[in-house]
Parts: C-alpha cells; sequence; structure tokens
C-alpha cells in the first residue's frame, strides 16, 4: 500500500465542506488529520479531520489529503421478490477519475475543471470508520498556474471542489458527492535556506517551508 504523505491544519477564510448527496453510490466526507514530517512515516488520524489547510509552493510539492469514504451500496444479501430469491446490493464501486474545479478571489487563472486518473475500488458496504482515499488537493494544472502567480505569505485561499467517477459494478457509471477544502497558497524565498518545515509533505501545514541553515557541530 502507498505511504501516505499528508496533512493537519491552519487557519484559512473558509472551512472545508461535503455537499448533502446522500444518494450517491460513493460519499466523501471528512479530510483527516495527519501526522509526521518530510521523509518520514506519516499517517492519517482516523480520529481527528480538519477543514483546512496551507501550502508553501517553496517546498515543491501538492497538498497531500486523506478523505474518509463510504458507499451507501449494502453488502451482498438474497432477498424474496414475491417466491423469488432475489441477490440485491454487493456491487463495489471502482474510482476512475477525480474531478476538480476551484474557486480563488483574486483570479489566478486556474481551470474551469480539470480531472485527474486514479484507480481505487471501494467495496459494497464500506463504512467511514477507518475507509479513506488519498488524494491531492490540486490536479497538475492548477499545480502548474499557481506556482507562476501565487505571492509571498499570507498569498491567497483557493478552494478545490472535488469529486469522483467511476463505474459501479462493471458497467454502469458512478459519481460520488462533491466536497470542497480550502488550502491557503503562498510562496516562500527560501533560496539561501534548506526547506526543512511541513507536515509530512514539505511546505505543508506551516507558515513557511523555509528551515534554519544547519548548524556545525
Amino acid at each position: 500500500m502507498k505511504r501516505l504523505m499528508m496533512v493537519a491544519a491552519l487557519a484559512v477564510a473558509q472551512s472545508g465542506c461535503v455537499s448533502a448527496q446522500e444518494d450517491a453510490p460513493v460519499v466523501f466526507s471528512n479530510v483527516l488529520a495527519l501526522s509526521g514530517s518530510p521523509g518520514g512515516s506519516c499517517a492519517p488520524d482516523t480520529a481527528k479531520f480538519i477543514s483546512q489547510g496551507s501550502l508553501d509552493l517553496a517546498g515543491g510539492g501538492n497538498y497531500q489529503m486523506a478523505v474518509r469514504v463510504r458507499s451507501t451500496i449494502p453488502v451482498a444479501r438474497t432477498v424474496l421478490v414475491g417466491e423469488t430469491p432475489t441477490l440485491v446490493g454487493g456491487e463495489s464501486v471502482t474510482l476512475t477519475e477525480f474531478v476538480y474545479r476551484y474557486e480563488a478571489s483574486p483570479d489566478l487563472g486556474l481551470p474551469e475543471e480539470e480531472r485527474v486518473a486514479t484507480n481505487a475500488v471501494v467495496p459494497a458496504g464500506t463504512t467511514s470508520d477507518n475507509s479513506y482515499v488519498p488524494l491531492t488537493a490540486f490536479g497538475p494544472l492548477a499545480l502548474e498556474k499557481l506556482r507562476a502567480a501565487a505571492p509571498a505569505y499570507p498569498g491567497v485561499s483557493v478552494i478545490s471542489y472535488i469529486k469522483a467517477r467511476g463505474r459501479l459494478g462493471s458497467t454502469s457509471n458512478a459519481e460520488s458527492n462533491e466536497f470542497s477544502f480550502p488550502v491557503q497558497v503562498f510562496a516562500s524565498d527560501c533560496e539561501s535556506k534548506p526547506l526543512t518545515a511541513g507536515i509530512c509533505n514539505f511546505g505543508q501545514d506551516v507558515r513557511s517551508a523555509c528551515g534554519p541553515a544547519p548548524t556545525t557541530p
């Protein structure tokens, strides 16, 4: 399983939220808090969640998240339809892409919509107690725009709206609910200092990715 490189939160203008599409076959809810340092072991805390984050682009990375996920499709069971035993439920959802849209003020020229391929299976009956999907807050096109336009700290608040699309079983199309997550994006001047700061990822959820110059023993 891929090692998750993820999160913990700082204040920005707006909190993350989840749209009320409870009839979707896959439902995303809270973004989990994570702990650890760049280059170390990082894991989400399923008992804690965050509603916003920050990213210093001087660190060179994207904003990593672990998002709670559950399936609204029940596990397979047999019911009687009249006198005929019928199998219902049990279909897994295979996620094939994340769909992004963005909101920023001032306008940074971010794409109106961006799609990023993925491959994840959400089995029927999955609960959000210990289930999550790793993803980034920005697609590659938006990240490129942000790296070119992000101001110095305190930067700009960018809200990412994200949903997933895929297949239900082997044939049907499926779409999740859409959730939003705001990230305070900025770029520090770390030219003369090493990049040492971040929660699991350089530049993530810190005031600056610049660290103090190393000392000689």
